[in-house]
């Protein structure tokens, strides 16, 4: 199958989790003997893939990044056909319907989440505020609104055009059958995955030697973009508990984010800074590392945002692929996969206490945190690999196209 993936791709240096959902997915769907086009402002290891075809786009801001990958995916189309044009990117989606139908037998378009109600989108900033706005914030919220109004326009249009739209959670597949009026034959449903290769379970000590940490005391890792909906603010209020009990532990906290000064600034006002190890962005390929090297790892996920239409969560994915027992909020996406695997305690998001109950559990019963390790690790490597994630998209991307040749 030959196959355009039209989206933005950066160097795996900066990795977040959209970028690393892209890689893996791209890298193991050319395992599976595609053939795979993609667009890339710099070299990446794709290059080094079989099967994968890398077209460089000068870098700039989105406006002219958007522009220059399109305008790169039309010079391509020229030339070449194509059975499935993918695509994760909603401007993408609209504009492949508009010019690129002729030479591309199906698109299929991935959600990952969805936008603000059509309710809070047309919602005007100065709602409820006072009448005596100033011209300049009148002019401000009308384009707020307008921009709103285009963008839905445009995801409309995007999910119209599509062949097929996969969904990473149930709940976004609701959300777009109800909100959208999407059928439901139209909609499938593929959860993330973890890259079984890289994130394995290795020996704790080895790991803590190599990241330079004490071999002797416990560590609560957290893996992710420290935004709002991550909760990690109540893991530091969660703190003071388990240090009462355990104050030797430390508190990883991987990654970096718009909440990062913020929970700095928590942290001091706890009196827990000096428990806390903010290690900024970390190289993909290290991340294991943080895992394995501690005792449990947790995710607590705020209701905002996250309860609407559930979780499909890399780092739960990692953490279990890893062999490390997870607390984690009792959200849907989330508490289905512990709860099939037994890899994990779920506890009531937003609860600081409730949190570091479980956290405390775990800290003082090694022989659990060995049970329940194990148990994700072979839930995990059996059902959220990207392997057979990309399986899964593989199929939904064929179906149709054998009655076609």
């Amino acid at each position: 199958m030959k196959m355009l993936f039209l989206d933005m791709v950066r160097p795996l240096s900066l990795a977040d989790g959209s970028l690393i959902h892209r890689y893996e997915l791209v890298s193991n769907l050319a395992r599976l003997n595609n053939d795979i086009h993609i667009f890339t402002t710099g070299s990446t290891s794709f290059l080094n893939i079989a099967n994968v075809h890398g077209h460089y786009v000068p870098p700039g801001n989105f406006l002219s990044l958007t522009i220059n990958y399109f305008i790169s995916s039309i010079h391509l189309l020229g030339s070449e056909t194509f059975d499935v044009l993918y695509t994760r990117n909603p401007n993408f989606g609209f504009l492949a319907g508009l010019f690129c139908k002729s030479r591309c037998k199906k698109i299929v378009y991935e959600l990952n989440g969805i936008p603000e109600d059509e309710k809070n989108l047309f919602r005007e900033k100065y709602e409820g505020s006072n009448v005596s706005q100033s011209r300049e914030n009148r002019f401000s919220n009308r384009y707020f609104s307008a921009q709103a109004r285009f963008k839905l326009f445009i995801l409309k249009k995007a999910l119209r055009f599509s062949d097929k739209i996969i969904a990473v959670t149930p709940g976004i597949k609701t959300n777009l059958e109800k909100v959208y009026n999407i059928p439901d034959e139209k909609i499938v449903v593929v959860s993330n995955g973890a890259n079984t290769s890289l994130f394995k379970p290795l020996e704790q000590e080895t790991c803590r030697k190599m990241l330079g940490l004490n071999l002797e005391i416990p560590y609560i890792c957290f893996v992710g973009n420290l935004a709002p909906w991550q909760g990690v603010e109540y893991l530091v209020k969660a703190a003071p508990y388990i240090l009462s009990k355990f104050p030797e532990c430390r508190f990883l906290i991987v990654g970096d984010g718009v909440m990062k000064d913020n929970l700095f600034k928590l942290s001091r006002e706890l009196g827990v800074e000096d428990r806390f190890i903010f290690t900024g962005v970390i190289a993909y390929d290290r991340v294991p590392l943080y895992i394995n090297a501690s005792d449990t790892c947790t995710a607590p996920f705020i209701f905002a945002r996250n309860a609407k239409i559930g979780l499909s969560p890399l780092k739960l994915y990692e953490y279990m692929a890893c062999g490390k027992p997870v607390v984690a909020s009792n959200i849907s996406g989330v508490s289905d996969v512990l709860e099939a695997s037994g890899g994990g305690i779920l506890v009531l998001p937003e609860n600081p206490e409730a949190l570091a109950e479980s956290i405390l559990k775990l800290l003082e019963n090694p022989g659990l945190r060995t049970k329940l390790g194990s148990k994700g690790l072979s839930y995990v490597t059996e059902h959220y690999s990207w392997c057979s994630v990309a399986k899964k998209v593989n199929n939904v991307c064929k179906s149709g196209l054998e009655a076609e040749n």
